[in-house]
């Protein structure tokens, strides 16, 4: 949800501050954006062979099969979890794949097309993660699933979760019912989220992105006093924290197709080409708010766009990063009563956008924590993780905790958001995102 800007960024504030240090650090420490060159994003790579198809809702099987035919598909391939509404159509290399799809866009029975594009995310956690050949018996997902689904419903889309390394040891998974039609593959059944990478019902994180990310949501539930939700993991990425366009249209469709999703964190995204079906998919979805990071490049996505971050809908918000630096004196008085204008510039402390971040007037709605975000695994480990994908969780949190409190929709959400969020003070222009911080 992109917010109305407030009239403070024309508030020129003039303050002489000495001896702003940033506080030492001496912990593991993992930074998103450490082996990366600010302002050189990486742009996925576009597919030169496959394409994605949507179909219209009810189109028979044998009439999906006469396409593929006209259209000499090679291979194709469905969603997981009984998903028949895109399919993946693979080509020959020699095939014109713009021409193609111009021509496949006009037949009846086709509701869209999106390119396949290979995303290589930054969402990796070196020394977080799990072993690529372990993973999670049922018995064990099954010990952390909810007696009953209540509250809010959060869905996660993300690496998958390492239950074997998560501090928290309570039950917080969403659960299903004989009420839902439960993903199966083979001998594979659901029992809470799903493996898109692997194909199968184990959401074991083999990167560890989505184990702390789904840590910071836990944590902040906590501290908020919230008992009252359930986490549906979705694993869309890989090892090396990669996915595809289509893996991750065919999550997220999943996840929006579960009762009571409510909120959707998204701590992933790409520069470039914006796609054509996501975003519908999410205008599709209005009651469910989307949370997302901005991106770790230092850039203004407003001039070089960051998705999912910098869709317009009124469902999605963007989040970057602030960090803090000590304050150790302020010389000259502020020229107004600050405490009369609700503003508390007196602090100890001077909050500034955290240097990778990426911003954006109008892309960029909140700046949270997302700089030396602390995480402990039950092995009392303690990493220091910095990037906008840990900034989103908190304020993921917070709407959680808003939409028990009765704020329901993604507009009052973010309201709420708003209201109680802290106030920027603006030590100098331009202002590069939005005037309040989430914490």
């Amino acid at each position: 949800m992109k917010c109305l800007k407030s009239l403070f960024p024309t508030l020129m504030i003039c303050l002489i501050v000495f001896g702003c240090t940033n506080e030492d650090i001496d912990e593991n420490t993992v930074n998103e954006s450490s082996n990366k060159n600010y302002n050189s994003p990486n742009y996925p790579i576009k597919s030169t062979t496959e394409l994605i198809v949507e179909y219209q809702s009810g189109f028979p099987e044998r009439k999906k099969e006469d396409l593929r035919k006209k259209y000499n598909v090679k291979r194709y391939e469905k969603c997981d979890c009984t998903n028949s509404r895109i399919e993946k159509w693979e080509f020959d290399p020699r095939v014109d794949l713009e021409g193609r799809n111009e021509l496949i866009t006009q037949e009846g029975g086709i509701e869209g097309t999106d390119y396949q594009f290979f995303y290589d995310n930054e969402n990796s956690t070196p020394g977080v993660s799990g072993s690529t050949a372990a993973g999670q018996s049922d018995l064990l997902i099954s010990s952390y699933i909810k007696a009953s689904n209540s509250g809010v419903t959060i869905a996660i889309l993300d690496t998958g979760i390492n239950l074997t390394r998560l501090p928290q040891s309570y039950p917080f998974l969403y659960g299903t019912n004989s009420d839902m039609t439960l993903c199966e593959e083979g001998e594979e059944t659901e029992v809470s989220g799903w493996d898109f990478v692997n194909h199968d019902n184990d959401v074991y994180d083999d990167n560890g992105h989505g184990t702390v990310v789904t840590s910071i949501i836990i944590d902040k539930l906590f501290d908020e006093d919230i008992s009252d939700y359930q986490i549906l993991p979705v694993k869309a990425f890989n090892d090396l924290g990669k996915t595809t366009t289509f893996t991750l249209l065919c999550s997220y469709l999943y996840a929006v197709d579960k009762p009571s999703v409510s909120v959707i964190n998204m701590s992933f995204g790409w520069y470039g080409p914006s796609g054509s079906l996501f975003p519908k998919f999410i205008l599709e979805n209005p009651d469910i708010l989307h949370i997302t990071s901005s991106g770790n490049d230092g850039i203004n996505n407003d001039d070089n766009v960051h998705y999912p971050s910098s869709y317009t809908s009124n469902n999605i918000l963007g989040i970057g990063s602030f960090s803090i630096k000590k304050r150790k004196e302020i010389v000259e008085p502020l020229p107004f009563d600050s405490r009369a204008m609700g503003i508390s510039l007196l602090s100890p402390r001077e909050i500034i956008k955290s240097t990778f971040s990426n911003f954006g007037v109008t892309s960029v709605d909140f700046l949270s924590v997302g700089d030396q975000v602390s995480f402990y695994d039950n092995n009392g480990n303690h990493y220091l993780v910095s990037g906008t994908s840990y900034a989103a969780p908190l304020v993921t949190a917070k709407a959680a905790m808003y939409y028990q409190n009765g704020h329901i929709t993604p507009t009052a959400i973010t309201e709420q958001l708003r209201l109680n969020g802290t106030l920027l003070a603006y030590y100098s222009l331009p202002i590069y995102y939005g005037d309040r911080i989430i914490e």
